[in-house]
């Protein structure tokens, strides 16, 4: 078990969301970095499903009440236990009374901490995902809050004889300072002015005051949002990009809108969904234009990577029980 000493701005129950439901109006909700957090469990041989913490912006401890294994990926918040930094991207003994301190991120959003096999949650529509917005999941549907207490989905083990594994992985870094997003244009792409498809594709954008898990507005505006015919509303998905009247693009996240009616520019590519997923007030981005051709073959080769690397993570585990 871990004990919820300070929350940060936001902190919450996450795996990687809620789906088959949207067509009845549920969100998929689960982590913004669903890559991150699925490294963070695949770290541990977890399920891929497997419920863990999403830490928005830092400024959260944890007090560890009970000993286990656990696993940081996501943003760079100098993470420390007991006031020694905690390594990123490897298996991690824990003792009990521990404390588990993040600081503000220094780059990146969204950092995740898993526990071995993962930590306990009852699921709702197949998910223990938290939507925050609709208010269901989690710890009752909302972010988690000083003394809540988080067990494990089973007793910890016996103290090992390793305490860190003596490797890492480069899967899950924090992004680079200015992330380059694929945009597979959509249907409302070709209205565009040629100045706006022209800046779209060529200048960065800043993501403004108003971001959160349902999306990222950016602070620069588009001239064609005067002219686009209204549209009728159509599912949206993760990383679509929308043009509402005020000009200002939209970038979609986990607990979007399960249908919208704003123009709908593009989508970005589900590999780049990970930096996307870290950006933060202030950030700046960049899109270069793709085509699901293209956006394919990067999932695909990503995927083969992380799948040859999933069988060497689940022989050293085999080894250490061995």
């Amino acid at each position: 078990m871990i004990r919820v000493r300070t929350p940060g701005p936001c902190s919450s129950l996450q795996d990687q969301g809620r789906y088959g439901w949207q067509s009845l109006g549920v969100g998929t909700a689960g982590a913004m970095d669903r890559w991150a957090a699925r490294v963070a469990n695949t770290l541990l041989d977890n399920d891929a499903n497997a419920p863990l913490l999403e830490v928005t912006l830092g400024g959260a401890e944890f007090e560890v009440l009970e000993p286990g294994w656990f696993a940081l990926t996501g943003a760079d918040m100098a993470a420390a236990c007991n006031g020694q930094p905690l390594p990123p991207c490897r298996p991690v003994w824990v003792e009990a009374g521990s404390l588990l301190r993040f600081d503000a991120a220094r780059r990146g959003c969204r950092a995740y901490l898993a526990v071995r096999p993962g930590f306990a949650a009852e699921r709702l529509m197949g998910s223990a995902a938290t939507d925050l917005r609709a208010r269901l999941g989690g710890i009752g549907g909302r972010r988690l809050e000083r003394a809540d207490v988080l067990g494990y989905a089973q007793a910890p083990p016996a103290a090992p004889a390793v305490r860190i594994a003596p490797w890492s992985t480069r899967f899950a870094q924090p992004p680079e300072a200015l992330p380059w997003l694929g945009l597979i244009p959509g249907p409302a792409w070709p209205a565009l002015s040629l100045r706006d498809r022209e800046r779209i594709a060529g200048e960065a954008f800043t993501v403004s005051r108003a971001a959160d898990r349902m999306g990222l507005r950016l602070e620069q505006s588009l001239e064609s949002a005067a002219t686009l015919a209204p549209i009728l509303s159509q599912g949206v998905v993760f990383g679509a990009l929308q043009l509402p009247p005020d000009g200002h693009p939209i970038l979609l996240g986990a607990e979007r809108q399960t249908t919208g009616g704003y123009p709908l520019l593009g989508v970005v590519a589900s590999v780049d969904h990970a930096a996307l997923a870290q950006l933060k007030p202030g950030d700046a981005l960049r899109l270069r234009l793709t085509d699901v051709a293209a956006a394919q073959a990067a999932w695909r080769a990503r995927e083969l990577g992380f799948r040859r690397w999933r069988i060497a993570v689940r022989a050293w585990w085999a080894s250490l029980a061995a």
